[in-house]
């Protein structure tokens, strides 16, 4: 089956809002296993929409269609896709009583102007909406399935989880298996990732493999297609092998983790406790680390100290920037009592540096047991971005570290 995903909203198409349902559903439609193919988001006018119904149900035999559905003028989904079948409108009680109910149990009335979202096509199956006001509705015509949904993401989950992912499954049969895994790296660029990878990453390969950079860290997306869930999962499997082969411990993780909690885990195992003094980062390393829920039992204090420093190339020490570094990090290790010091050293912005051109440089310092060790780093990011960076390489020079004691 081949779906498409089709968001309404001025909001997403003028880009104050990001479109995150699509993707939601995408993730969870995929499994089933369904082919999604197309994601489209217009504006609440209706030639927008009707546009949008067309390219959508050109490409695709299922439909999920989010937002419009609210009490205002400006919410016209329901009309234009009664329009688009030639059918009427009618309102269903249970979803008025519904909406009736929800006012009273805030002690309110309900308005008026809110009936208009009880309202659905003439032999549509309706979607009662547990979460908030607006009834969904399904229709199957013509051999296209279609589900419409409130925009509102809390609301368009309850009616995915509830009524659409059964009622697909069902049309999908049990024909298929898919299984999907996610493999993270951290340290080497896309690029280089896609080289020591080729022969994985040619379409219409079985596993498909999808490189999918944040951050710095690149997740490795693979999904199997087979008769049995046993026989996808050694596909997987076996690309797995291949994938730790050419990746190595650039691997951080492949239970879809992300590099703070990959980290925590590490200073668990090992029985170990952190403190960080940081400048170029202001703090956002220690915040890194706390997210994990071990972090109180293990991360001991952290410092901040000053800020970015301006540069020339010419002028730089790069002995002393190190320097810096490293005696960040074992004042790190002295004042919290820590087994491990993390020291970020002041985020070297050089003079060239422009806003049309952001880059700069940070040092990084690890002392654990006193066996110390440092990395210079250099980012093409404004002063922000820089320090986010910065804050994700101090953690994988930690895990390094780590994974180098003896």
């Amino acid at each position: 089956m081949r779906a498409a995903v089709l968001t309404i909203g001025d909001e997403l198409t003028s880009g104050y809002r990001l479109d995150t349902n699509s993707q939601a559903i995408s993730a969870r439609l995929t499994p089933l296993p369904v082919d999604v193919v197309l994601h489209i988001s217009v504006g609440d006018t209706p030639e927008a929409i009707e546009t949008g119904l067309d390219v959508a149900l050109s490409s695709a035999d299922c439909l999920i269609v989010t937002g419009g559905l609210g009490p205002t003028e400006d919410d016209l989904t329901r009309q234009v896709i009664a329009s688009h079948y030639e059918l009427e409108l009618v309102e269903d009680a249970e979803a008025l009583e519904r909406m009736r109910q929800r006012y009273a149990r805030r002690h309110r009335r309900m308005p008026e102007s809110n009936r208009i979202q009880a309202l659905v096509p003439r032999g549509s199956q309706v979607i009662q909406n547990a979460r908030g006001t607006a009834a969904g509705f399904y229709l199957s015509v013509h051999d296209k399935h279609v589900f419409v949904t409130p925009g509102i993401p809390y609301e368009m989950e309850g009616m995915l989880e509830g009524f659409i992912l059964p009622q697909v499954r069902s049309l999908v049969g049990s024909g298929r298996e898919v299984r999907q895994s996610f493999v993270k790296v951290y340290g080497l660029p896309e690029s280089e990732i896609n080289e020591r990878i080729r022969p994985l990453v040619s379409r219409g390969r079985n596993p498909l493999l999808g490189l999918l950079p944040r951050q710095g860290t690149i997740t490795i997306e693979l999904t199997a297609s087979a008769s049995s869930r046993e026989m996808a999962d050694s596909l997987i499997e076996a690309d797995m092998v291949l994938l730790r082969s050419a990746l190595g411990r650039h691997i951080i993780s492949e239970d879809g983790q992300d590099l703070p909690q990959v980290v925590a885990d590490l200073i668990v195992n090992r029985g170990l406790t952190v403190g960080t003094a940081e400048v170029g980062t202001a703090g956002l390393l220690a915040a890194r680390l706390s997210e994990s829920e071990s972090s109180k039992q293990w991360l001991l204090g952290g410092t901040v100290l000053g800020g970015v420093r301006g540069s020339s190339r010419h002028q730089r020490d790069e002995s002393a920037v190190e320097r810096s570094a490293l005696d960040l990090a074992k004042a790190a290790r002295r004042s919290t009592g820590a087994d491990v010091g993390v020291g970020v050293g002041a985020i070297e912005v050089p003079e060239d540096s422009s806003g049309d051109r952001p880059y700069g440089s940070v040092q990084i310092g690890v002392d654990l047991l006193g066996d110390v060790s440092s990395r210079r780093l250099s980012f093409t990011r404004d002063r922000v971005r820089l320090r986010q960076w910065a804050a994700d390489a101090a953690l994988a020079q930690l895990r390094l570290a780590i994974l180098d004691q003896s």
